[in-house]
């Protein structure tokens, strides 16, 4: 059981798993989310060739290879005929296919298989009592199962011989099973064709079939499940890979028997879904597989006779009607059963540290259906709940009912047209146990869903902020609590969003709704273009930012989070050393020293002119009359000013370098220059710099990092917008010299 919560309430569903419940009709999501199970679904107008296609005498074959194309048998036309995957156009599969007994001739093909070993195409040829097998591509035939030289192509009953085979399915390893249709069996052949007597001897063992008519492989976990359908039972038996009979928990047969399958005949799965069709309903059933494997609901939209089924890797379900038509597509997904439900293990109920408590409500977090979608008044939600302290009192769940639920025991609002319940107030004496259960429904088309179940017990209700006078319930019994209740579900939604006020400061946890405002909190303009995750990421990190604003570390962060690129910041007044002879109490060597960085001057070791040093732009006391002072071109500072001078041609200014692969796109470099202008101090000047795979003494000149070393640059060209001495030189290549690596002819021509 999940944590108890300080508040007296305790959620169900855990992990997304719903563990120690039951459920019939329903499926989990991959959110963890029940709803109800899926059944496939035809969209369009299906064709009335289908609509009045005769019951096939047997089954047909569907494959589809890598490439999307999908093979089908025509056993009346005795050829194999393609659907293909690039147009949908629909053509004969070459190099097979013509009435006879010749090798690639066919006598009523039926089933076909492409392993996922080898990409080779399995025909049953079952008039021939054989099966050919095609390289798919080159569709030449590459070998024959089923014959000897003796029998040629006489049915056989030894192991690796056959009777009119049918249909084949085959694993991961490549094994394949063969249904052996005359002899009554199913035979299992390794990836080289050679058969593996034990697994019929195994199946035969388990005296459940009588006659095998058509089978799938599910693969789940490492687990080979090979699913055989009998259609004298009718029934499908389910078993392992070595034959042996799949036992459910009550150590019985696992097995598909219900009064819905009447005429089976084609059959796939995957996951908990079997899809079998009936050719006296004329439909598809779809079958889910747990404990035991329970009957769902019929595909919507199709209605018609089924000689093969076939699921491919986009969860979209092939139906081959027979015969010469050519197989439809319906969504294997897309639709809905009517009716699922959930219950706790009746065995298992739901206790509180082992003591009685008043249990007080059921709340289901669902969304049933959206008032705006088609069909939303068809779906359904609505809760049960039984409290008791005898465990021998325990409810019952007639699952396969139209009303599981039918229990008198079972506590329930009484059902009334367009009602769903997602609380249930419960209420009562105290008790030991509680059962609870729901119940879903809807129109095949829809279906609510149910993402947690909450139960609530020994609950403060409002009546702790009523005066003690409402406290007496001798005479009210629970009508009280019940109308408290009552007003307690119409605002618990505000007093949940007033609770979950602290969310919406969270970047991570608020609603995508929120982020903009929250953004906004901050001084931050989303972009639209960013995606909801990088949203959360910048709004996260705005605040650290807004401290470092700016700063050049501040800027280079700003770029790489807002514009994705990774900026070089140089302030030149952090360069700048300013040359002057020495002499002892000079105030022009102490502000060079403290404008270099606290560099001492020392003779001529580390004092280079244009190297190390540069000349200063003026004098740090400014202007002085008489000396340095030129009339209308000088100007005279005070001592607060002293020192300003020197500083006047790199202060207050920075360059930002980016690399030219970073700002390709047309809206780059504007976008740079916007944050730039943001985020800098608004009494700087910058210079944006792209820096390009050229060598540039002074500017570019770090060889590997901004710097590329190429051929000779390209010779100018009139009317052409290249900047002399950067990207071009004057004239050609320059003139050879004999004597001087001259190979007339070679790399010397007359001129």
């Amino acid at each position: 059981m999940s944590e108890i919560s300080k508040n007296n309430f305790v959620f169900l569903n855990r992990d997304g798993r719903w563990p120690g419940f039951k459920y019939c009709g329903l499926e989990i999501r991959k959110d963890g989310a029940l709803q109800l199970s899926s059944v496939p679904l035809f969209s369009g107008t299906l064709p009335a060739d289908i609509q009045s296609a005769p019951t096939p005498d047997g089954p047909a074959g569907l494959a589809i290879d890598v490439r999307g194309t999908l093979f089908f048998s025509d056993p009346d036309g005795n050829r194999v005929r393609r659907v293909l995957g690039c147009d949908g156009s629909v053509c004969a599969a070459p190099c097979m296919g013509r009435t006879g007994s010749m090798p690639t001739a066919f006598n009523s093909p039926r089933g076909l298989l492409i392993p996922p070993t080898r990409p080779s195409l399995f025909v049953v040829d079952s008039g021939n009592n054989r099966i050919q097998v095609f390289d798919l591509e080159t569709f030449q035939l590459v070998e024959i199962w089923g014959q000897t030289n003796a029998s040629g192509n006489q049915p056989g009953s030894q192991p690796g011989q056959f009777n009119a085979p049918w249909t084949l399915a085959g694993d991961s390893s490549g094994n394949v099973y063969v249904v052996d249709y005359g002899n009554q069996r199913v035979q299992k052949f390794n990836a080289i064709g050679q058969v593996i007597s034990g697994f019929w001897q195994n199946v035969q063992a388990s005296a459940l079939l009588t006659q095998p008519a058509d089978i799938a492989v599910r693969e789940e976990e490492g687990m080979v499940w090979v699913l055989i359908v009998d259609t004298a039972s009718p029934a499908v038996y389910v078993f392992d890979g070595d034959g042996n009979a799949v036992l459910n928990s009550q150590s019985q047969p696992l097995v598909v028997k219900d009064p819905h399958l009447t005429q089976p005949m084609g059959i796939a799965a995957a996951g908990d879904a079997v899809y079998v069709g009936d050719n006296v309903a004329q439909r598809v059933l779809r079958f889910q597989m747990g404990d035991s494997i329970n009957y769902v609901g019929a595909a919507i939209g199709y209605q018609g006779p089924v000689a093969a089924l076939l699921l491919d890797r986009n969860c979209n379900l092939w139906v081959h009607a027979g015969g010469s038509l050519t197989p439809i597509q319906l969504a294997a997904r897309g639709g809905y059963g009517t009716i699922g439900s959930l219950w706790i293990d009746l065995n298992r109920p739901l206790e509180i540290s082992n003591n009685p408590v008043v249990w007080h409500r059921l709340v289901a977090l669902a969304t049933i259906v959206p008032a705006n979608a088609p069909n939303a008044q068809n779906a359904h939600l609505d809760l049960y709940a039984y409290a008791s302290s005898d465990l021998s009192q325990a409810p019952t769940v007639n699952s396969t009912a139209a009303n599981p639920f039918s229990d008198p025991k079972w506590q329930a609002i009484l059902p009334s047209a367009n009602l769903d319940v997602t609380e249930l107030y419960i209420g009562g004496c105290s008790a030991k146990y509680l059962w609870i259960g729901a119940l879903l429904s809807g129109d095949g088309t829809v279906s609510p869903d149910v993402r947690q179940l909450r139960i609530e017990f020994n609950y403060p209700s409002y009546e702790q902020h009523l005066p003690a006078i409402y406290t007496n319930n001798a005479n009210c019994k629970e009508f009280l609590a019940r109308l408290l209740s009552l007003f307690e579900s119409l605002f618990s939604g505000v007093e949940y969003e007033i609770d979950s006020l602290a969310v919406l400061f969270d970047p991570q946890a608020s609603p995508k709704p929120f982020l903009a405002w929250l953004a906004g909190c901050m001084g931050l303009d989303l972009d639209d273009n960013w995606d909801e995750q990088k949203q959360r990421q910048i709004i996260a990190r705005i605040f650290e930012l807004s401290g470092r604003r700016g700063t050049p570390g501040g800027l280079r962060e700003s770029l790489r989070l807002f514009a994705g690129v990774d900026a070089t910041i140089e302030e030149p007044l952090l360069n700048a050393s300013w040359w002057a002879l020495p002499s002892s109490g000079s105030c022009c060597q102490s502000c060079a020293e403290s404008a270099g960085g606290g560099m001492t001057w020392q003779g001529t070791q580390n004092s280079v002119l244009g190297w190390t040093t540069m000349l200063a732009p003026a004098q740090p006391q400014g202007a002085v009359v008489g000396t340095s002072a030129v009339l209308d071109q000088s100007q005279l500072i005070t001592d607060d000013e002293f020192g300003s001078p020197l500083f006047s041609d790199v202060a207050y200014q920075f360059s930002v370098q980016v690399y030219r692969s970073q700002v390709m796109c047309p809206e780059a470099i504007p976008n740079i220059r916007a944050i730039v202008d943001q985020e800098k101090p608004a009494h700087t000047a910058y210079q944006l710099c792209i820096i390009d795979p050229l060598f540039r003494v002074g500017f570019q000149s770090r060889l590997g990092i901004d710097t590329v070393v190429a051929g000779r640059p390209r010779s100018l060209s009139l009317g052409m917008d290249q900047p002399l001495g950067v990207d071009s030189v004057l004239a050609g290549s320059a003139p050879s010299l004999l004597g001087s690596d001259s190979l007339l002819g070679v790399n010397t021509s007359l001129g």
